[in-house]
């Protein structure tokens, strides 16, 4: 005997389109005025919606699913050809994108699956190429948040690093940035300097250090 909701039953849940907006080939539709996901068009011309249109937000993400993930799946693989990328800075690019976040896991899990991922390896890369680029460890922490990695690795990553080279570092940017301001008032001179250092994510120590190394090499010539 078929079962039927009582009239005591809670109603049940409906989610609404509360939004249409064609972006390009694609259109982006919000629904309950929060959500977003950004439907292709061939996806869209199999099962269109209508502004105010009700329907089980659930119920359509999961015939969503396996029909943006191949779509989501070359875009993360696109990615990774341009260049090496952290999973938390694909996660953010599909998220702008107007993924689920079903599928995101999905893309995920398939590359580091297929050994396409490796957060750490791209850590410890990344924050090699930031010293080599004269940026203090404050600045590399900051680099390696923003790639979307999670905070213990970039503290691990930064406890691990080489010292001598971030070292050579900072004294080759402390002769730069004295070479600019040479001629001025010494103290001036300084205070420039640092300042300059700080912005690159130097420590005051570090940048002192560097500093006097970049005098003693210039001495010595």
């Amino acid at each position: 005997m078929p079962c039927c909701r009582r009239e005591s039953d809670p109603p049940m849940k409906q989610d609404v389109v509360t939004a249409l907006e064609r972006k390009g080939r694609s259109m982006l539709v919000t629904f309950n005025e929060e959500v977003q996901l950004l439907i292709a068009k061939d996806i869209w011309a199999e099962r269109p919606l209508a502004e105010g249109e009700e329907l089980d937000l659930e119920e359509y993400s999961a015939w969503l699913l396996p029909r943006q993930y191949p779509a989501a799946l070359n875009k993360a693989v696109g990615l990774l050809a341009q260049r090496a990328h952290a999973g938390g800075e694909i996660r953010q690019k599909l998220e702008h994108a107007h993924y689920l976040e079903d599928t995101i896991d999905m893309v995920l899990y398939k590359l580091e699956k297929e050994r396409l991922l490796n957060d750490e390896a791209f850590a410890r890369d990344y924050a090699a190429s930031c010293a080599r680029r004269q940026m203090g460890r404050t600045r590399i922490r900051m680099e390696l948040l923003r790639k979307g990695l999670p905070r213990q690795l970039v503290e691990d990553t930064l406890e691990a690093m080489p010292t001598e080279e971030g070292d050579e570092a900072a004294v080759r940017l402390a002769q730069k940035l004295l070479r600019r301001h040479n001629g001025e008032d010494a103290r001036k001179e300084m205070h420039k300097v640092l300042a300059a250092m700080a912005r690159r994510g130097y420590s005051y120590e570090d940048s002192r250090n560097a500093i006097e190394a970049a005098l003693r090499a210039e001495e010595e010539e």
